[in-house]
Order: structure tokens, then C-alpha cells, then sequence
């Protein structure tokens, strides 16, 4: 942007950055909050699993077109760019979205206070911030475990060069490919299970996964690695989405968006003590000597995998609140 106007950038980026910073953290929670007054709640889980393919199409599509649009003429790129994301915003005015008249103001913080009253209230949202909260805290484990079997996978493809592109490309399909993955497979199994059962479910199938990431170090340790890495994601996307729809059936509407705002806190939090868990980690990886055995990678895996199960406890000490009838909107206009 500084190169395309031809001004001291610096201030420029900080503005921009500290804006989109409050747009992206704001969009999800205006998102969750309408969405069930304009899909209703047996629509939930196919409109969220739609909603979280949505970024990824895009991202590719930007990845591909990005490069030579920038090549071409900079400013121009800019100039579109700029004009289509309040355009995309315009849409919302032809959204019908059907809302409680508001109550009166009673003031921030005791609107606050209300939207943790009520979440502290309810046993299943306890559940779902308590399983959030521990998979952001304990999400380094696991990222930890496949970047050290990544690193053990490119060692030994390194003589290979087939290999280590079959390994590249694998891993750019598998970056666009486990969300539309997980949205499938939750599209077609929340009507079966239930969206609360769903989540748990994908958890507890999924998450051991992980343990085949101490096989890296073998031969064809790359197809290992692969399902390793890709199998806990899914069931992780899987989870998220149909623990958002449940919430938001549940959640009344003047209480979805601080409900939702409280979660992002508890994560955003969990998530930054999670990453105080790097160095730690990376020393009991370590311990087990040369990672290139199965032995040396088994007991990192086998402490994530342990670590994504325990976050699922609360989920399950709260599946019988869960299976009973949830009350449905009416959704009119």
C-alpha cells in the first residue's frame, strides 16, 4: 500500500492494522448473533458449516488471482479492494433478519454482567467455554508434536525430491481441503446425532488420530504424518461447527452477542497462556532422544492426544442436559 501511494507508511500500517484488527475480531460476533433469526434453528448447522467453507474459497481464490493483479497495477489492485469490502458490507441491507425489539439500556457493564450470569448459569454453555478454553490452552501440544514430525518427514524426503513435492502439494490440498472435509461431514451427521452429541462424538474419534504422528519416522512416514495432522483438524472443525449451532439454539437473542463475546475472551486468554506451553513442550519432545523413532515422537503424541480428550470432559459430564428438545424461532418476514 505504502509503495502504491507513494507516502510514509508507517502510520498508515498502524491505523490499518489496529482497524481491521477490531473488524475481525467484531464480525464473528455480529455473524453469531443474526444468523439464527435468519436461518432458524434447523437450518444452523448447514448455514454455519457453509459459513466456515466461505473464507477458505475465497483465500484460494485471492491466493490465485492476488499475484497477477498486483503485478499488473498496484493502485488499481488497492482501489478495488478497498471499494469492494464496504460493497460486500452494503448486502446486509437487503438481509432480512427479524429481531426482539431491544430491551432498554441498562448500562454496559451490567449488560456484561448479564451475559456471564446467564452463561455461568447454563450448564451446557459452562461446558462448551470450559472445552474451548482448555483446547486453546492446550492447542500447542499438538502443534508442537506435528511441527516436529513435519520436520522429521522433510529430513527424510530430503534425498527425494518426488517426495518432498508429493509432501508440498499434500499440504497446500490439506490446508483448503479439511474445512470443506469437516462442514461436509457435519452437514451430513448433525441430523443423525444431534448437534451436541455431533461435537463430542467427532472429538473423542478424532483426537487419537494424533498418535499416528509418531510414525513420521518410518517408512512411508508421510501418509502417516498426513492423517496424523489431518484427521484431528477435521474432527476439531467438525466439533467447532456444531458446538456454534447449538450454542446459538440455545443462546436467546439479545444474549447471543455477549455470549459470544465472552467466549472469544476466554479463548483469546486461554490461547495466549497456551503459548507460554512452547518452550516446555519442545524440551519434553526432546527428551526421548532422536526423533526419527517412533519411540521419540509417541510420547509427545501420546500427551496432545491425552490433552484434546481431557478438553472433551466437560462435553461429556453435560450430554444428558444437552439431548433434550431445544425450543425453535420463528422466523418470519
Amino acid at each position: 500500500m505504502v509503495d502504491a501511494l507513494g507516502t510514509p507508511g508507517m502510520p498508515h500500517v498502524v491505523a490499518i492494522v489496529m482497524v481491521t484488527t477490531a473488524l475481525a475480531a467484531g464480525a464473528p460476533v455480529a455473524q453469531d448473533a443474526y444468523l439464527p433469526s435468519i436461518v432458524g434453528r434447523k437450518r444452523l448447522v448447514p448455514a454455519n458449516a457453509l459459513l466456515s467453507v466461505l473464507p477458505q474459497a475465497l483465500l484460494l481464490a485471492l491466493a490465485l488471482a492476488v499475484p497477477s493483479a498486483w503485478e499488473r497495477d498496484e493502485f488499481v489492485f488497492l482501489v478495488i479492494v478497498t471499494v469492494s469490502l464496504p460493497a460486500a458490507a452494503l448486502l446486509f441491507l437487503g438481509v432480512g433478519a427479524i429481531e426482539e425489539p431491544p430491551p432498554p439500556r441498562a448500562g454496559i457493564w451490567r449488560e456484561m454482567a448479564e451475559g456471564i450470569g446467564f452463561a455461568v448459569k447454563q450448564p451446557v454453555l459452562r461446558a462448551i467455554a470450559a472445552y474451548l478454553g482448555l483446547s486453546a490452552l492446550l492447542a500447542e501440544l499438538a502443534d508442537e508434536v506435528a511441527d516436529k514430525a513435519l520436520d522429521v518427514v522433510i529430513d527424510l524426503s530430503a534425498m527425494d525430491m518426488p517426495l518432498g513435492e508429493y509432501i508440498w502439494w499434500s499440504s497446500m490440498a490439506s490446508s483448503y481441503g479439511v474445512a470443506l472435509l469437516g462442514a461436509l461431514l457435519a452437514l451430513l451427521l448433525h441430523r443423525r446425532l444431534g448437534a451436541f452429541r455431533l461435537a463430542w462424538s467427532a472429538v473423542l474419534v478424532s483426537q487419537p488420530f494424533t498418535l499416528l504422528l509418531a510414525l513420521s519416522g518410518t517408512d512411508h512416514g508421510h501418509l502417516w504424518y498426513a492423517i496424523g495432522k489431518v484427521a484431528p483438524l477435521t474432527g476439531t472443525i467438525v466439533a467447532a461447527i456444531a458446538l456454534l449451532s447449538h450454542r446459538q439454539a440455545i443462546t436467546p437473542d439479545r444474549l447471543l452477542g455477549r455470549v459470544c463475546g465472552l467466549l472469544l475472551v476466554i479463548t483469546g486468554l486461554a490461547g495466549a497462556l497456551g503459548d507460554l506451553l512452547e518452550a516446555p513442550v519442545e524440551w519434553f519432545i526432546r527428551l526421548s532422544g532422536s526423533l526419527s523413532t517412533p519411540s521419540a515422537l509417541l510420547p509427545g503424541a501420546a500427551l496432545a492426544t491425552v490433552a484434546a480428550l481431557a478438553a472433551a470432559v466437560p462435553l461429556l459430564g453435560v450430554r444428558h442436559c444437552a439431548a433434550g428438545p431445544v425450543p425453535e424461532r420463528t422466523v418470519t418476514g
